[in-house]
Formats: C-alpha cells, sequence, structure tokens
C-alpha cells in the first residue's frame, strides 16, 4: 500500500472521539464501526486521536502551522487494494465538508493536500 496515500486531518472543535465518529458515521453512511475512536471507511481504517500536542493557545494564532496544535489528530490509513489518490482525494474533500458541517475547523495534511 503507497504511504503517500495516508493522510490527517487535525481537528479543532469536539470535546469527545465519539462525537467524531458519529459525525463522521452520520456522512457517511457505509462507514462500520472497529472500536470506539475508529471505523473502516471506504477502504481505510480512520481513528480518531486526541492531539498530544494540543494547545489552544497555539491552535488559536494566525501563523499557518497553528493546526498542529489542534485538539484532535485524525488519522486516515489505506487497508483495501486499488485505491488511488483521486479516491482519497475525494473522502478528504468528504470529510472537510463533514466536520465543516459540524461547525469545526479541519486541516488535511497530506501529500495531495492542494488537491483538497
Amino acid at each position: 500500500m503507497e504511504r503517500a496515500l495516508q493522510f490527517l486531518v487535525m481537528l479543532d472543535g469536539p470535546t469527545d472521539e465519539r462525537r467524531i465518529l458519529d459525525a463522521v458515521r452520520q456522512a457517511f453512511p457505509d462507514a462500520t464501526p472497529v472500536k470506539s475512536n475508529s471505523c473502516d471507511l471506504r477502504g481505510n481504517w480512520l481513528e480518531a486521536w486526541t492531539n498530544e500536542d494540543h494547545d489552544p493557545d497555539l491552535a488559536a494564532n494566525d501563523d499557518e502551522d497553528a493546526f498542529l496544535y489542534f485538539r484532535w489528530r485524525v488519522e486516515v490509513t489505506p487497508m483495501a487494494d486499488g485505491i488511488t489518490e483521486d479516491d482519497q482525494v475525494a473522502l478528504a474533500k468528504g470529510l472537510v465538508a463533514c466536520f465543516t458541517a459540524h461547525g469545526w475547523t479541519p486541516i488535511v495534511a497530506a501529500a495531495f493536500e492542494d488537491r483538497v
């Protein structure tokens, strides 16, 4: 599996993993729960983690790297064969729309982030 297809969504907003996963499952009915912080989604394993570097003051800065200090780190790792960069771009766009619709701030970090 090509590592360049893995991506992160740094997320500032919700207070717990359950809310993140609930939002994903609402936006993507094909998502299958795996653990309390993860689901299978379109050939990917999506996991929501607390960002160990979370700092609300640094996240609120106008600095271009402020997203590194957002509260959540959502990791999306391809697990199925045949996933393409176009598939991952579409999924990343869908996740951004999902999180934005909930009033959260998502930033995608990926080899293909300029396409999102």
